[in-house]
């Protein structure tokens, strides 16, 4: 049945308004989505002009050690990074979609000086600028999904849409540098890279921008890493290490050669389908589990299936190891981008920063020690498998879940828990934005509401600096509520200071993290 729209006329689905849906994903990131997909295809001209040098080349025992110096590039940009575009992210207005332009024009330029450079000495840094401009676009795109589709189902669908894009767009690119490589050579790809990028940064500042309210000097919040992303970061840090471990462990089996070289291609395959099928699953499993309940499963899941891989090593349990973690580790990097979602714009990009340079480290960790050790297929898919099964039983007993409570709720159809233990920390974000605007009645009823929600959540077992500073402001927080008092700046700082002091004492005694406020 046919649909009035706002504007009065008649929307109908029809075959091509689904068919743009499924190849450019919701409106709200279709420019996005575009923008992604082209600079997907440059950083597969990109990375195909590396691999030959990097690894193909030379050696076994050479390979391994540029492998290493590469990994050291891959982590060091995203140390770097996190320092300074988390919180750019948080305080310029429209911050993402700056940092995004920046780092397609960035990486065009250091491109185009990479196309006379793949065998100089000017190498190994021209890499090292085109990854740090890299970690800062995926930085920025992952906090601009999370601004432009700010529903957790919408996210999640929204996220899982880009890296399907991305997959496919990787491919397209993959093929196009093969057939530079047969016509012109190798050292074309990064001077049509560096177009490429042009296009992407062309194309990128047409995405509509969700401005974030600029933070004033008056009033200045810290905040460590809410506790959803906090114990879920750990989780997740496993599962890269193992995607890292596993990458290499193929990739030194190709190298080493063999009768057997085929099935470790295939495995390599096998994991690139599991990680695009993470992003076809994840809204589903998002509807029918907790965001814990899905990361216990990324865990315990591909970790058991190593271990039974283990015992039956051959063609197929290769196979079936390499997609099970590729999906896991999509389904865990679609998870933590709907926890993403549910943190306050105002630290968001810093939260962001700080957990991905997690993920990377636990991924290049994974990767070096697979380098440096290779105990072979067998014993490092054991070790693979250990890992995960010790990870998922730890962060199953951390959040105090169990297979038996999560499918027993599954079955009977109950709903997953939502995201909204840090809904203190977001009133308090949202009381400074008031009071930056100059609304300082509302500022201190929202922080009233905060510290009311926290109380309610996790009340408090004993008195303290905070709870007494808290309760001799009581009764001007009640006069300002009844409308009995105007209050002032200086009031409306002392209330929020007073909040921020109590909902850090409560975090810091569950092991949550701190939240402090400070004058500018």
């Amino acid at each position: 049945m046919a649909r009035a729209s706002a504007d009065g006329h008649t929307a109908r689905s029809t075959p091509l308004s689904r068919l743009r849906s499924a190849v450019v994903g919701p409106p709200a990131i279709r420019r996005l989505t575009i923008t992604h997909a082209v600079d997907d295809i440059a950083d597969s001209l990109i990375t195909l002009s590396l691999i030959g040098s990097l690894l193909f080349s030379v050696s076994l025992e050479a390979s391994r050690s540029r492998i290493l110096l590469f990994l050291l590039l891959t982590a060091a940009p995203l140390a770097i990074v996190a320092q300074v575009v988390g919180p750019a992210l948080d305080r310029i207005r429209a911050g993402s979609r700056f940092v995004v332009i920046s780092s397609h024009i960035a990486r065009a330029v250091f491109s185009l000086l990479l196309s006379s450079s793949l065998l100089s000495l000017a190498f190994y840094p021209l890499v090292f600028g085109i990854l740090l401009s890299r970690k800062a676009y995926a930085l920025a795109k992952t906090a601009m999904v999370a601004q432009l589709a700010p529903e957790r189902a919408e996210l999640v669908a929204a996220s899982g849409h880009l890296a399907r894009t991305g997959t496919i767009a990787g491919g397209v690119g993959t093929a196009i540098g093969g057939a530079l490589i047969g016509l012109v050579g190798v050292e074309w790809l990064p001077i049509v890279a560096s177009a490429v990028f042009i296009s992407a940064a062309v194309l990128a500042a047409r995405i509509p921008s969700v401005a974030v309210e600029p933070r004033a000097e008056s009033a200045v919040i810290r905040v460590e890493t809410p506790i959803e992303v906090r114990r879920a970061t750990p989780a997740v840090a496993i599962i890269r290490a193992a995607e890292g471990a596993l990458t290499f462990l193929l990739a030194l089996s190709i190298k080493r050669g063999g009768g057997d070289e085929w099935i470790f291609v295939a495995a390599l395959v096998a994991a690139g389908i599991g990680t695009f099928l993470g992003t076809m699953v994840s809204p589903r499993l998002h509807r029918a589990f907790s965001s814990d309940g899905i990361l216990m499963l990324t865990l315990l899941i591909p970790g058991t299936m190593s271990a039974f891989g283990v015992l039956t090593i051959g063609s197929l349990s290769i196979v079936a190891i390499a997609l099970a973690i590729g999906l896991a580790g999509s389904v865990a990097a679609r998870a933590m981008d709907g926890l993403y979602g549910a943190v306050p714009h105002l630290m968001r990009g810093r939260v962001i920063a700080r957990s991905e340079l997690v993920f990377q480290l636990a991924n290049v960790t994974g990767a070096a020690a697979a380098v440096l050790v290779y105990p072979g297929p067998r014993v490092g898919f054991a070790a693979v498998a250990a890992l995960l099964v010790l990870g998922g039983a730890a962060y199953a007993s951390e959040v105090h879940l169990s297979l038996r409570h999560e499918a027993g709720r599954w079955l009977l159809g109950q709903r997953p828990r939502a995201v909204t233990e840090g809904l203190p920390l977001a009133l308090l974000a949202e009381a400074i934005r008031f009071r930056e605007q100059g609304d300082h009645y509302v500022a201190i009823v929202v922080a009233d509401s905060a510290v009311r929600v926290l109380d309610a959540r996790s009340p408090s077992s004993s008195e303290s600096k905070a709870e007494a500073t808290w309760e001799v402001l009581t009764d001007s927080v009640d006069a300002v509520i009844a409308g009995a008092l105007d209050p002032t700046a200086t009031e409306s700082l002392a209330v929020i200071e007073a909040a921020a002091a109590l909902i850090g004492e409560r975090a810091h005694a569950r092991g949550s993290g701190t939240v402090e406020v400070t004058p500018g």
